[in-house]
C-alpha cells in the first residue's frame, strides 16, 4: 500500500492529567441468553457508576456521596478523532523492466532497510542473452563504421588528386595557347614574310641577269641557250614570290585561326572537365558521407539498444533508493495480490513501498461543523492502538482545503475535512496503517464554574443540573459553555459552592418542565459539536447522569 503525506514538524506540548486518554473497556456478546446479556450489560452499568461516585466523591463533611459542589477550575478542551498513523514520505519501488518478468528474490517484509539495499531481484537471463546479441551487432557496426570511413579518405585523396590533374592540364592547356599565340603564330608568319622578301631578292637579281644576258645575246656573246636560261630563272623567281606570299596568305587566314581556336577549345575542355571532376568528387564524398554517417546511425542505434538492455539488467536489482521500512504493496483493495517470490510483474508495477519512519504523521477525518474550531499549529496527543500504555505528541500541521467526499455512497450529507497531525516523535516503532486517536487541544478553560458532564440532563434543548437539596433533587436550568470529557464549563445558573446531585432517579428526570424547544434546525451541529460527550469507552458510568447535553 503507498502512502503519500505532506511535509510539517511539531514540536513536543504537556498536557495537565484532565486531558489523559482514558483506554477502553469493550464486552461483545458472542451469544447466548439473554437473561445473561441482560445482567452483564447492568453489571457494568453498576460498575461504571460506582466508579464515577468514587471518582466525583466530595471532600469529608459533604452532605450526600452522589452530590458534587459547584467550584472554579481550569481544565483544557479537547477534540478527538480517530485516524490512521502514515508517514510523511513513502517511496514507491516499481518494476523498470519491460514486458513480464518474475520476481526470483525479494527481501522479507517489515524490514528496516538502509539506502542502496537490495529490495527485489528479478529474473535476467532472457535480457542477458539480448545483451549478447547487441553486443554481437555493436561489434559488426563498428566494423563497418570504419570500413566506411577509411573509403572516405580514400576517396577524398584520389578526388584532390584528380582535381589537382584537372588544374594542371587546364594550366598547361592556357600556356599552350599563349605560347602558340605570342610565339610560335608570330615565328611562322616571320618566316612566311622572309620567304616572300628572299622570293622578291631572288626575282630581282633574275631580271638583273636577263636583262644583261640579253645585251650580251643581242651582241652575239651568249648562245640562245643562256638567253633561255634567264628567261625561265626570272619566270621561276615570279613563281616563288607568288608561292611565298600565297603561303603567308594561307597562314594568316587559315592556319593561324583554326590552331587558335583548337587550343582556345582545348582550354574550354579542361576547363570543363576541371569542373566535371569536382562535382564528381563532391558526389561520391557526398555518397560516402552518407554511407559512413548510415553506418554512425546504425552503430549509434545498437549501442543506445544495448544501453537501454544494459539498464534493464541492472533494473533486475532492485534497491531502495532511501532508507525505510519495507512494506509489501497489496494491489487494489478489489484486487489484493501481495509480492512473492515467482510472482509475475509488469513493467511500472508498484512492488513495494517504502515509508520513511523519520517523521510520522496521523490522518484523521474532523466533520465539517467542527472544523472552524482546529487550526494549524494546535497542540495534539496521540494514542496508538498497537503501542499501548504511550502517549505521543504533535500538532495540527494541516487541513484539507475542500472536504473529502469519498463516502458520500454511504451518506450523501456527510463532509469530513481530512487534517494531519505530524508526531514530534519517530522511531521504528511507529509503523504505518495502525490506528491512532487524536486528541486535539481546541482551547483553555481558565477559571469558571465546572460540573461533572454526567450531572447534565438536557430536555428540549435546555440543560439542567439538580440541586442537592437532600430529597430527590430540584432541576435548574444553566446556560453551558465549553466542555471536556471531565468537565463541562457552566456560564449562568450556578453559583460557588452550590450543590448538585450527580445521579437522580427516573421520577427525579420526569419532574424536568415541558418548555418550548429552543433547538433550532441550523444550531443541530454547533449543539451536537459543544455538547460535553464522555467517552462510550470510559469506565465511568455515563448513562446513570441522565442524557448527555446537546449544546
Amino acid at each position: 500500500m503507498s502512502t503519500t503525506v505532506r511535509p510539517a514538524t511539531a514540536s513536543e506540548a504537556s498536557l495537565p492529567p484532565a486531558a489523559e486518554v482514558r483506554k477502553p473497556v469493550t464486552a461483545r456478546s458472542r451469544g447466548g441468553f439473554r437473561v445473561w446479556i441482560v445482567v452483564l450489560v447492568l453489571a457494568i452499568v453498576g460498575l461504571g457508576g460506582w466508579q464515577a461516585i468514587a471518582r466525583w466523591r466530595p471532600a469529608a463533611g459533604a452532605q450526600s456521596a452522589v452530590s458534587f459542589e459547584v467550584t472554579k477550575r481550569s481544565f483544557p478542551v479537547f477534540e478527538e478523532a480517530k485516524g490512521e498513523l502514515q508517514a510523511m514520505k513513502t517511496t514507491d519501488i516499481k518494476c523498470k523492466v519491460e514486458g513480464r518478468t518474475t520476481i526470483i528474490w525479494l527481501i522479507k517484509e517489515g524490514t528496516i532497510v538502509e539506502k542502496d539495499e537490495l529490495l527485489v531481484k528479478l529474473a535476467s537471463d532472457k535480457i542477458e542473452d539480448v545483451i549478447r546479441q547487441e553486443e554481437a551487432k555493436e561489434a559488426s557496426a563498428i566494423a563497418g563504421l570504419e570500413a566506411a570511413e577509411k573509403d572516405l579518405e580514400i576517396l577524398i585523396d584520389e578526388n584532390a588528386s584528380n582535381i589537382r590533374k584537372g588544374e594542371l592540364a587546364l594550366k598547361w592547356a592556357g600556356s599552350d595557347y599563349l605560347k602558340y599565340i605570342e610565339g610560335d603564330a608570330e615565328k611562322m608568319r616571320m618566316v612566311a614574310k622572309l620567304d616572300v622578301e628572299r622570293a622578291e631578292e631572288t626575282r630581282t637579281r633574275a631580271e638583273e641577269e636577263l636583262k644583261n644576258t640579253q645585251g650580251l645575246y643581242d651582241n652575239n656573246y651568249v648562245s640562245k641557250t643562256d638567253l633561255d636560261q634567264k628567261i625561265f630563272a626570272k619566270h621561276e623567281a615570279d613563281r616563288g614570290i607568288d608561292t611565298a606570299k600565297l603561303s603567308l596568305e594561307i597562314f594568316n587566314a587559315h592556319e593561324f585561326p583554326k590552331k587558335e581556336e583548337q587550343l582556345k577549345s582545348e582550354i574550354s575542355e579542361k576547363e570543363k572537365e576541371l569542373e566535371r571532376t569536382r562535382k564528381s568528387a563532391v558526389a561520391k564524398e557526398a555518397q560516402k558521407h552518407a554511407d559512413a554517417e548510415a553506418k554512425r546511425a546504425n552503430l549509434l542505434n545498437t549501442q543506445e539498444q544495448l544501453k537501454k538492455h544494459r539498464e534493464q539488467l541492472e533494473a533486475c536489482e532492485i534497491r531502495a533508493p532511501t532508507p525505510g521500512i519495507v512494506v509489501y504493496y497489496a494491489g487494489h483493495r478489489w484486487d489484493p495480490q501481495k509480492m512473492t517470490e515467482g510472482s509475475d510483474v509488469h513493467e511500472r508495477q508498484t512492488l513495494v513501498t517504502l515509508p520513511d519512519s523519520s517523521v510520522m504523521l496521523v490522518k484523521v477525518r474532523i466533520h465539517e461543523a467542527k472544523t472552524y474550531k482546529i487550526t494549524p499549529g494546535q497542540v495534539v496527543t496521540v494514542e496508538i492502538d498497537a503501542i499501548p500504555d504511550r502517549v505521543f505528541t504533535g500538532k495540527v500541521t494541516r487541513i484539507a482545503p475542500l472536504a473529502d467526499s469519498r463516502n458520500q455512497w454511504l451518506n450523501p450529507d456527510l463532509k469530513e475535512y481530512e487534517t494531519e497531525i505530524t508526531l514530534d516523535q519517530s522511531g521504528p516503532m511507529l509503523k504505518p496503517g495502525v490506528t491512532a486517536r487524536a486528541k486535539i487541544a481546541i482551547s483553555e478553560v481558565e477559571d469558571m464554574l465546572s460540573v461533572p458532564p454526567q450531572s447534565i440532563f438536557t430536555k428540549g434543548g435546555r440543560h439542567y443540573v439538580f440541586m442537592s437539596d437532600g430529597g430527590e433533587g430540584t432541576p435548574r436550568e444553566v446556560q453551558l459553555g465549553d466542555a471536556s470529557s471531565d468537565f463541562v464549563a457552566v456560564v449562568s445558573g450556578l453559583e460557588p459552592r452550590e450543590r448538585i446531585l450527580l445521579s437522580v432517579s427516573d421520577v427525579a428526570k420526569g419532574s424536568l418542565p415541558d418548555l418550548p424547544s429552543i433547538e433550532k434546525p441550523e444550531d443541530k451541529s454547533a449543539q451536537a459539536d459543544a455538547a460535553p460527550k464522555p467517552k462510550p469507552k470510559s469506565r465511568r458510568g455515563g448513562k446513570r447522569g441522565g442524557r448527555r447535553p446537546t449544546s
